[in-house]
């Protein structure tokens, strides 16, 4: 029998337990969706996804709501309902998982999401507090959740590459090495949430999907895209925008920056006519980006050109980060 190695477990196997499913409806669970949509008996339709946050993190309230929101704006919606179920160790005091609760409460009415219900429990089975949210929102207005990826379409990454690694790296690693108190002071005003990035993308018109990089990092979040949607691309990694100091850190790391978790950005798939002002508009909103490549046909595969060589795009099914633990 094989055993499971640590991480997100890899899309052929995914795709195994999702065949298994047997819905009462013809729709189920996709590789590269972000949220699922649901459609309500008077036509309308809400998003829904789930997530943890399993990582040790003196801020797990925040990043559990910006984690969860992440995927309802990556689906082109807007995150409303958010339902927590909290596990903690025993040994834990009420003081230390109120103030986990409180700033996700903080963090939730910032963004007004109501918490709505979930479930909380000490138990013997976790060695720190682990919180998993379910979230519902509702389309964006101006966003049509029916748009199909072509080849022949753009790529734009929205924000800078490399945010959440470079959190779990500074939070990791002895901050009195000068790099990494570079990467520490570059970073740590860097926001999770890509909020921002995807109303701006939105309100510009032209979004044909958008996609949130998580485990696997940009290189895998690349790969569920165009898996999605039955293409392949063609990247150029020189137009990637990281955040400065990130690739330098890896390299020392021995990490592959494409393959680190990246929450805090965005992949954006737009049609030709509307890219430019896509990044044009990030860019006035003091959001970097670029245009890193394009959609092409299936067969071509998922190509990356570094350094003037087309190498095919790696998939990361354990997550670069895992290896600093």
């Amino acid at each position: 029998m094989k055993i499971l190695p640590e991480g997100k477990l890899n899309n052929d196997l995914l795709q195994k337990i999702f065949n298994d499913i047997n819905n009462t409806s013809l729709k189920k669970p996709r590789i590269g969706e972000d949220a699922t949509e649901i459609n309500l008996s008077d036509n309308k339709k809400i998003l829904v996804s789930s997530d943890p946050i399993t990582f040790d993190t003196e801020n797990i309230g925040e990043y559990l709501v910006d984690i969860c929101s992440n995927d309802i704006y990556a689906s082109g919606g807007i995150p409303k309902w958010l339902l927590v179920t909290c596990l903690i160790p025993i040994g834990t005091s009420f003081e230390e998982l109120r103030k986990a609760l409180l700033s996700l409460s903080d963090k939730a009415m910032l963004n007004n999401i109501d918490i709505v219900g979930g479930h909380t429990e000490v138990t013997s089975s976790v060695n720190k507090i682990i919180i998993s949210g379910t979230i519902i929102g509702v389309y964006s207005e101006g966003f049509d959740g029916t748009n199909k990826i072509n080849p022949g379409q753009n790529i734009i990454i929205g924000g800078l590459v490399g945010i959440e690694g470079s959190k779990i790296i500074t939070s990791k690693i002895n901050s009195e090495n000068k790099d990494i108190k570079k990467l520490s002071d570059h970073s740590k005003n860097l926001s999770l949430s890509v909020k921002n990035i995807a109303k701006s993308a939105i309100k510009s018109g032209g979004v044909i999907k958008m996609h949130d990089p998580t485990e696997g990092g940009i290189a895998t979040a690349l790969n569920e895209i165009t898996e999605y949607g039955k293409v392949g691309c063609e990247i150029k990694f020189e137009k990637i925008k990281f955040v400065e100091n990130f690739e330098k850190i890896c390299e020392d790391l021995q990490l592959n920056p494409l393959g680190v978790i990246s929450s805090g950005c965005l992949i954006i798939i737009s049609d030709i006519s509307n890219s430019k002002k896509i990044v044009d508009d990030l860019n006035k909103n003091n959001i970097p980006s670029s245009i890193i490549g394009k959609t092409t046909k299936k067969e071509k595969g998922n190509i990356i050109m570094i350094n003037d060589e087309f190498l095919t795009l790696e998939r990361f099914d354990q997550d670069e980060i895992i290896k600093i633990f």
